[in-house]
């Protein structure tokens, strides 16, 4: 199975600017469960899950959302992203995950979980250099 594609963003804040925007980020995530979005192409409702997050950098969180989409066409499909988050002194590392699944029938949504998979050894990697860059 191909993996799906990857986004990596790296910022850099003052460090507590950046300890600011992750607890933003961790009340967003664990208050705001689902949400709507209409736009001219259509609609689509979205649920968001938090996730453990493995022992990285200062803090971390990682989630998962799951958007289930229609167009102003008609067709019907799924997506997700899997997101994890970590900040290391001012620098946020983001590491997006995410794939178009198409229509699946409820009972395959309802099982419907992606993990992490080989993203677990890059983000730490990742974390590390910055880490080490900033000295930390």
């Amino acid at each position: 199975m191909p993996w799906p594609p990857r986004d990596t963003v790296l910022t850099s804040y003052p460090p507590h600017t950046a300890r600011s925007r992750l607890a933003e980020l961790r009340r967003a995530v664990d208050t705001c469960d689902s949400f709507s979005v209409r736009n001219a192409h259509g609609a689509a409702s979205l649920t968001t899950e938090t996730l453990p997050v493995p022992d990285l950098g200062e803090e971390a969180v990682r989630y998962r959302v799951l958007g289930r989409t229609e167009t102003t066409s008609g067709h019907k499909g799924y997506n997700y992203s899997l997101v994890t988050v970590v900040r290391v002194g001012g620098v946020i590392a983001t590491v997006e995950t995410s794939e178009v699944l198409g229509p699946l029938p409820p009972a395959q949504l309802a099982k419907f979980a992606p993990e992490p998979g080989p993203d677990e050894p890059m983000i730490a990697a990742l974390v590390g250099k910055v880490a080490k860059s900033a000295g930390v």
